[in-house]
């Protein structure tokens, strides 16, 4: 009888985990999270605007704003190695320490992460210690 209640119990359970939520982002849009770890947006409406923001590799919203303690060091140094200008390097997000820090940063349409190893600025993906 146990193996039976357990049988069903996990069937039940895996029925329910395979189902679509929605939820409601903070500016009210409602957005369909699928079991496969991905998402849309509900409304046909922005289900346009996901795919403008699919063509770009950073998915920034039409509301977004850049933080505005961003570290201009950093914005100069990646339009320098990425050879664009200013504005074309977007702060997406950061968090910094004392001689550490990471960056997410949209580089010309492209998502790219930086870090900040002592007053070092390298790509994420970069090991220091390799010549």
């Amino acid at each position: 009888m146990k193996q039976i209640f357990i049988c069903c119990l996990l069937f039940i359970s895996s029925i329910s985990m395979a189902q679509n939520k929605k939820a409601t982002t903070e500016d009210g849009k409602i957005v369909i999270l699928k079991s496969d770890q991905t998402w849309e947006f509900a409304d046909a409406k922005d289900r346009a605007d996901q795919a403008a923001l699919v063509k770009s590799d950073c998915n920034l919203g039409p509301n977004f704003v850049e933080q505005k303690k961003a570290n201009e060091r950093l914005r100069k140094h990646v339009a320098v190695e990425n050879d664009c200008k200013l504005e074309e390097v977007i702060f997406i997000n950061f968090t910094e320490g004392r001689g550490n820090g990471m960056y997410s940063l949209c580089v010309k349409g492209k998502a790219m992460k930086y870090k900040l190893v002592g007053s070092v600025f390298m790509r994420a993906e970069q090991d220091p210690l390799k010549y």
